[in-house]
This record gives C-alpha cells, structure tokens and sequence, in this order.
C-alpha cells in the first residue's frame, strides 16, 4: 500500500480535506502531521491519520514522522505532499504506477505556480556543480533530473531505504534540495513525469525583476535561506560550486528584498543572525 505524508502549518482545512479525498479514493494512506501551534480550532480530517504536534518543528521532522509511520505499516511508497497542492485522481494514478517498479526510483510532477501561471524548473547538477534549469512538460518522456520541489515527490520504499530519511538540521529550506542529492550520490535515479501535472503555490510574495523573480519570505525564514546555505558547504554529497552559489544568492536576495520591502530592521537582525549562527555551526529551529 502506498502513503502519502501531508505536513500542514495553520493550513485551509477544506483544502486539505479534499487532498485527503483524493489520496482515499485510490487506497492511499494519508498521515497529516500538523506543525500549528495551539489555538481554538481542533483540526479533524475524515480518512486521514493526523499527528498534531502542537508547536512548529519544521519541514523535516514531521515528514521524518509521516515516514516513520509509513515504514512501520510496510508502505510501498510514499507520496510527500505540503497544504498548499492541487491533485487529483489522475495525478495519483501517474505518480504511483511510474513509481511502483522494483528498483529504487524518486517521480515528480511538473509544477505550475498557481498564483502566476508558470512552470517551476526541475533542476540538473553537473558534478562540479553547475545548475541547469529544464522544463519537463514539453519533454516527450520523463526527464532524469537531480532537484525537484519536495511536494508532489514520490518514493518507492526500495528508494527511500537507500536515500534515508529527512535531514532535521535544516529545520527548513533546502530540506528537498539536499535529499535529491543525497539520492544523486547513492544512485537513485529521480524523474520528472511531463504528462503529472500539479499547481501548487510556492513560496510568499515575489519580487518581479523582469529577468528573474526573487520570493519574499518572512525575516525569519530568510534565516534560514542564508544559514542553510552555508551548512550546504560542509556536505560531502552537495557540489561545493552549487553550495557557493547558493550563498552568493542568499546575499544577492537579502539586498533585493532590504531594497524593496517594509521592516529592513528585522531582516538585517535575522541576517546578521544568520550568519553568526552559521560560523558557529548552530543547526535546526532557530534559538530565541
């Protein structure tokens, strides 16, 4: 039987019930672990295993306990959802049958933003870490990439014995980028479908720059865009150049949005945090 893990932060409860819907319709067991703090509304999906946590612990421990509970229950796969998906049954279909084969294998859908319209890159590493952006959808078959969006991602168990489980360290930001390459590193192969088509929304705000888009997060998560990035350096599976990169983007970010945004004060304290707590090697959910 397959699983899906649906992480959910104060999320849009109809929204996700009808996810939920979808995945019950085709067998698939579906974990929600909610990272919302306590308030006056008690979440309840019908047909759902819901873990509520009670406090944010971030992206990459719930999904750890969705997991968990997936491998105790013998899951042939899993399917790694966040609340903010469009699916449907045919989505599910795809994903499932690419992805039930014998040999380690990590599908994806292509991914189009739901507030603007466009396609969302899948992403190819050289290995001296180039980036090389592709859009799958007018490929005329599956397209073997290196980095996909964690939503929409599918494992078989055969894969996810192999890849492991998340890294908690991140707490989040780069939680899926580091886990393809892991994947990458020990020879599980990941693919994205061009017929699986997903909306979802990604991201906050962005910043058009008419050549390029910049997504603006809260300062706290800006926090974790720039130490995250340099914990990416001191991983043996993640190309240094491709580490390097994401560093130089995290600066070249930070100054766009101080530019162009409210409350500058707040994200240079989070900023220069950030880079404090990366010299100190300070990992996981950031300290008060």
């Amino acid at each position: 039987m397959f699983f899906s893990v649906i992480v959910t932060y104060h999320p849009d409860v109809s929204r996700v019930q009808r996810m939920v819907d979808v995945l019950s319709s085709l067998n698939v067991m579906v974990v929600i672990v909610d990272n919302s703090e306590p308030n006056d509304d008690t979440l309840d999906f019908s047909s759902a295993n819901l873990v509520s946590l009670g406090y944010n612990s971030g992206i990459a421990y719930a999904q750890n306990i969705g997991i968990a509970h997936a491998i105790e229950h013998n899951a042939k796969g899993i399917i790694f959802f966040d609340q903010d998906s469009h699916i449907d049954e045919s989505l599910i279909a795809q994903l499932i049958s690419s992805v039930d084969v014998s040999y380690p294998l990590v599908v994806a859908p292509v991914f189009f933003d739901e507030k603007n319209g466009f396609e969302y890159p899948a992403i190819l590493v050289s290995q001296h870490g180039l980036r090389k952006k592709i859009y799958p959808s007018s490929w005329p078959e599956p397209a073997e990439v290196d980095i996909v969006i964690s939503s929409g991602s599918t494992v078989n168990r055969e894969g996810l014995d192999i890849i492991g489980m998340m890294n908690e360290d991140f707490f989040i930001d780069y939680v899926d980028t580091e886990w393809c390459l892991r994947a990458r590193a020990r020879g599980v192969s990941i693919k994205v479908l061009p017929d699986a088509i997903m909306k979802h929304s990604i991201g906050d705000n962005s910043l058009d720059l008419k050549y390029f888009k910049v997504p603006v997060h809260s300062p706290a998560r800006r926090y974790y865009r720039v130490r995250n990035s340099f914990y990416l350096l001191t991983l043996p599976h993640i190309p240094k150049l491709l580490a390097v990169r994401e560093i130089l983007f995290a600066f070249l970010h930070q100054t766009v949005i101080l530019c162009a945004v409210n409350g500058r004060r707040r994200y240079l304290s989070y900023f220069f945090k950030a880079l404090k707590d990366a010299m100190q090697k300070k990992k996981g959910k950031i300290s008060s």
